[in-house]
């Protein structure tokens, strides 16, 4: 069977135990091209970093040039082996480990030595240098001692540089300004890097990260790397591309006698029924929904799929011969529990509203900021350019130096949605009950029948003060009935859902076999005001305009094949559904 490398990023782990590998070793030589050698580049939580690092420390490596055919012959780079191969030192430092701890400089200063002293019992080193309480004298005694020991020059690879930046960003900020005012600890790191490129000894750095929060913090002590995070050339290195993805479906599938295999392909046909055999479009037009739609550089063609997710889901398939229940793999939803922090930071009104605006799911313009100053200022642009670098929005057009974002895939758009049924609870100072949440969708689900549900978000706008309501409208109702009906993740949850015949409110569309009824909605909302003055007159011609409506996006082509559709015309006002109808 397939081994997928989900969770791996030892290279030559992956390679000498055939897990599946996708190539990206071509990228090797168009950065050699570029003639840069210090290098920064950033991509979100879990896109491939670590493994590329280790695919470069593996190719880059004189420790690993008995190994070099075993590990790249079959490989783009193998066949097209460059001068530079197996010709480095590789000192390579991992600030992934570092959290926000009251002893960070200390836990750094240990990351330093850990790191030396690794390297010299893997080249075999023998020699003695000043041992100092500090990282950066420290690094600088063993580079210059190193020196004068080798003719080696160093190729200096970091993970994550910016890992403990972050923790601190969204949890500290003020410690944060401490820890990267004048004179800290990591300018002075990078301080020594920079003297260390100047002297020869180090050739070459590839570093990584997530944002550029901390690059504006160590410019002066390092201003000689290019940031190439949004290079369109290099908008492929990390994550997969659609014909990436077919390849390992490909593998996955084709001619397999795997009985895991053989079960989900037959379960898939189960579930739809409108095709005879396995169909691969289908599983691409799910990933795509699902995972797909990031792109880094204004200029770049593709998108692509989040790495992790893509072998998250996949190992579902050979594990449990279905998709797994949870379409955002907990390693990365974990993270994405900062998300709150960051709407807190600096002004926490304009990053509200940018929350609204998101949710709404209206396209974000923005000139993409290269660095970050949170002593001097952090504007709106700098908060959506944060949200990009994270992986919350990505680049969806370009035009006159302005950036347009959009939310990336239906998986971070649960994580939106999760984050705006919080707020909700705590604003209304009520305590929500998941389960029942989950009951009364369920409901739909088995029964048709959405009275419960709508109970629910009753009671829910009920708890919200009056005036709340003050800027309501079917928008903000729907926002909040889209974040309890993603809740149980058995719906695959459609918002202005396009149809030939225009947009749909709200579609629920099943995820999972045991869902009998899929369902439409569409949803109005009269202002309190004036329900209480001529209720009866604008309920009879909303219900009228939505039924219009309903009726005419329902006769959209794809709806014919699904047996159990329900049909709902929902009707708000203040906070109450006044008028709920199923149309036949």
């Amino acid at each position: 069977m397939l081994k997928l490398p989900y969770g791996l990023s030892n290279f030559a782990e992956i390679r000498k135990n055939n897990y599946l590998y996708v190539d990206k070793t071509q990228y090797i030589e168009l950065l050699e091209s570029y003639g840069e050698r210090y290098i920064f580049f950033l991509r979100p939580r879990r896109f491939g970093k670590t493994l590329w690092l280790s695919t470069l420390e593996h190719y880059y490596d004189l420790a690993y040039k008995d190994q070099f055919n075993d590990l790249f012959s079959d490989l783009y780079i193998g066949k097209n082996k460059t001068n530079l191969a197996s010709s480095y030192y590789i000192l390579k430092f991992d600030f992934s480990g570092i959290e926000r701890k009251n002893n960070l400089e200390e836990d750094f200063f240990n990351e330093i030595k850990v790191t030396i002293n690794s390297f010299m019992d893997k080249y075999n080193l023998d020699f003695k240098f000043r041992e100092t309480n500090t990282a950066q004298s420290y690094l600088q005694n063993f580079l210059t001692k190193l020196e004068d020991q080798s003719n080696n020059n160093v190729y200096v690879l970091i993970d994550e540089y910016d890992h403990f930046a972050n923790e601190l960003l969204s949890f500290e900020t003020n410690e944060f300004n401490n820890v990267f005012s004048k004179g800290d600890f990591v300018r002075k790191f990078f301080e020594v890097l920079k003297k260390k490129t100047t002297s020869g000894i180090i050739e070459r750095i590839f570093a990584t990260g997530v944002t550029p929060i901390a690059l504006d913090s160590m410019t002066s002590g390092f201003n000689i790397a290019s940031d190439l995070t949004t290079d369109p050339n290099l908008n492929q290195l990390l994550g997969f591309t659609i014909k990436e993805v077919c390849a390992i479906i490909d593998q996955i599938t084709t001619e397999s006698s795997d009985e895991k295999v053989i079960s989900f392909k037959q379960k898939f046909k189960e579930s739809h029924a409108r095709y005879t055999t396995f169909n691969k479009k289908e599983i691409i037009k799910k990933l795509k929904d699902y995972y797909n739609g990031y792109s880094f550089s204004p200029e770049a063609e593709n998108k692509v799929f989040n790495s992790d997710m893509i072998l998250y889901y996949f190992n579902s398939f050979l594990r449990n011969s279905k998709e797994p229940l949870e379409l955002v793999d907990k390693n990365i939803s974990s993270d994405y529990f900062k998300l709150e922090h960051l709407f807190l930071l600096k002004n926490k009104e304009n990053n509200f509203e940018v929350l609204k605006s998101i949710l709404k799911e209206e396209i974000q313009e923005a000139k993409i900021s290269r660095e970050f100053n949170l002593n001097s200022r952090f504007n709106r642009e700098d908060f959506i350019s944060l949200l990009f670098y994270l992986g919350f929005l990505t680049i969806s057009n370009h035009e006159f130096n302005l950036t347009q974002f959009e939310i990336p895939n239906y998986a971070v758009k649960e994580i939106y949605f999760d984050y705006f049924a919080e707020i909700v609870s705590r604003a209304s100072n009520f305590e929500v009950d998941n389960l029942k949440i989950k009951k009364s969708i369920i409901q739909i689900a088995k029964k048709g029948e959405i009275k419960a549900f709508i109970e629910i978000i009753e009671t829910i706008l009920s708890k919200l003060s009056n005036r709340d309501f003050i800027k309501f409208d079917e928008k903000y109702i729907k926002i909040l009935m889209l974040s309890y009906l993603m809740l149980p993740e058995i719906y695959n949850v459609k918002s202005e859902y396009e149809v030939e015949n225009g947009y749909l409110d709200i579609a629920l569309f099943k995820r999972m076999d045991e869902v009998k009824y899929e369902a439409l909605i569409e949803l109005k909302y009269i202002k309190n005001n004036d329900y209480k003055k001529s209720g009866d007159k604008l309920l009879k011609k909303s219900a009228a305009a939505a039924r219009t409506q309903l009726l005419k996006y329902s006769t959209a082509e794809e709806f014919n094949e699904i047996k159990n559709l329900k049909k709902w015309i929902v009707i708000f006002a203040c906070n109450e559904a006044v008028y709920v109808e199923e149309i036949k």
